[in-house]
């Protein structure tokens, strides 16, 4: 095993960077949705509301800001340049902010499929199933730390953190993309990657 083998074998979970070619994948679509982030946000409300009815019951504003964070963070994610363990800080922070609104870790199943059919619909011209696997890998990188911060808000005292700003998404750029690794392998409360594309075949694009 080479030393860039042996490091790799070792980073922790959270140093972890997102699959580069995945990441090439997204970019441009992450692009459009920037672009349209109010659009966004509406067409994710309304996909979750109607995939996951106790999202609007349990949460504040019927779960509008929760949908506002999660498509932030989403094209954040995409689009950033901060280092993979600042993103899962920020990711954590998101998880604890989405725990602290009511949010249930069991209900990002239907989180993940509402933002696959929002992203499909809102970059029609664009997609190809090659993108829709992107954005799940993304989804699934980005969710066992959005579970960690959930973990870590349900032992945190009551009091909600102060600091309860979304990421900014930044201005697209012509960005250098992180080095690509292994996902972290998911756990019990992590939503499984064939369960994700059961959602895309069952409404086929086209495919390049």
């Amino acid at each position: 095993m080479t030393s860039e083998a042996s490091e790799s074998a070792h980073t922790p979970a959270s140093e972890a960077p997102f699959d580069r070619e995945a990441l090439r994948i997204i970019r441009s679509s992450a692009i459009s949705l920037a672009h349209l982030e109010a659009e966004f946000i509406t067409r994710l409300h309304k996909d979750i509301v109607a995939l996951s009815p106790n999202v609007a019951v349990q949460m504040a504003d019927a779960g509008l800001p929760f949908c506002e964070r999660m498509a932030q963070a989403l094209i954040w994610v995409a689009l950033t340049e901060e280092p993979p363990n600042v993103i899962a800080g920020v990711l954590r922070q998101v998880g604890a902010d989405n725990y602290f609104e009511g949010f249930r870790s069991a209900d990002y199943i239907s989180v993940a499929h509402a933002l696959v059919r929002a992203i499909r619909d809102l970059t029609d011209s664009e997609w190809v199933t090659s993108m829709g696997s992107a954005w799940i890998s993304c989804f699934m990188w980005m969710q066992p730390h959005l579970l960690a911060g959930a973990r870590q808000a349900a032992v945190a005292p009551v009091t909600r953190p102060l600091a309860e700003e979304s990421p900014q998404v930044p201005q697209p750029t012509s960005q250098p993309t992180p080095e690509p690794t292994a996902a972290p392998a998911p756990d019990d409360d992590e939503i499984g990657y064939g369960q994700l594309m059961v959602s895309m075949t069952l409404n086929p694009r086209r495919d390049r």
